[in-house]
């Protein structure tokens, strides 16, 4: 793929109570890596990883601390998908390559976390790189990102999931006109993995998909969705897919838990987003 980038990384979930999001997410049949916090912020996290990308719980542990805007972004929109993080092999070659094509990315940001382990807290380190509002959605909510210690993150204990997930496969969101980004995400990682349709924008980014939509054609992705709440502002991360081993073992833990997962005709399970704290969340067979 142009520019380096080899899929999606992570995604960003905004939650209230962070303690709360874990549970909800393991009751889900999600394992939760041990707590991390971001050093000098009031944010902490906890990530569900998978062999190749994550999802990331991301809570204030500290209002009196720096948020990276976090507290407002959950009193205007609520709990839900915050962004989307991009994968690179090699940032410093991506990062030249993205000023090369005029697509003005960030300065190459240089990162570091703490993760709470048994034995220890350890530091792992990411570089970063900010996309432009080009690509539909703010340069906060969309990044790529490079892992500089994956080993810190990616331990094998974590890589199981009681409810067979295995990959991310798609994202959603909700913008005012799909067809004016294709043009950007063509540039950012070739045409061949952009399809526009009438109605949705699909990028493809290694196994997984970001999706856009705009607010009227929802339903023709999401049969049978009630939007009963009146849309956020847009750019609105709406939905996540995830990918399961077995789709008839996945329904049966999900129901077992109480999560009650509706069963969708195009194949699908649904989960209600109250118990996904906001996130209309899927499984399909992967």
């Amino acid at each position: 793929m142009l520019h380096n980038i080899t899929g999606i990384d992570h995604v960003l979930i905004g939650v209230e109570g962070l303690e709360d999001a874990r549970s909800a997410y393991e009751k889900l049949g999600f394992t939760a890596t041990p707590r991390g916090s971001h050093i000098g912020w009031g944010t902490a996290n906890y990530c569900i990883m998978f062999g190749e990308d994550y999802i990331e719980l991301l809570g204030i542990v500290d209002p009196s601390l720096e948020t990276n805007g976090l507290d407002e972004a959950l009193a205007e929109r609520g709990e839900g998908l915050l962004g989307v993080a991009l994968a690179s092999d090699d940032p410093e070659a991506t990062h030249q390559s993205l000023i090369e094509d005029g697509l003005e990315p960030s300065e190459l940001l240089a990162l570091k976390r703490k993760l709470e382990l048994p034995e220890g807290d350890v530091l792992p380190e990411f570089k970063l790189i900010r996309l432009t509002s080009s690509a539909g959605l703010t340069a906060k909510n969309l990044f790529i990102c490079h892992h500089l210690t994956p080993e810190l993150v990616r331990q094998p204990d974590w890589l199981e999931h009681p409810n067979g997930a295995k990959y991310i496969n798609s994202i959603v969101v909700v913008v005012e006109d799909p067809a004016v980004l294709a043009s950007y995400y063509q540039r950012l990682c070739g045409s061949i993995n952009v399809t526009l349709t009438d109605n949705t924008l699909t990028v493809r980014f290694g196994r997984g998909s970001l999706i856009f939509v705009n607010d009227r054609d929802i339903d023709l992705l999401f049969p049978g969705l009630t939007i009963s709440d009146e849309m956020p502002a847009l750019p609105h991360l709406i939905a996540m897919t995830i990918a399961v081993e077995n789709l008839d073992q996945a329904a049966k833990f999900l129901t077992e838990s109480g999560a009650a997962p509706q069963k969708i005709a195009n194949g699908t399970l649904r989960v209600d987003p109250a118990k996904a704290c906001g996130l209309l969340l899927e499984f399909t067979a992967g």
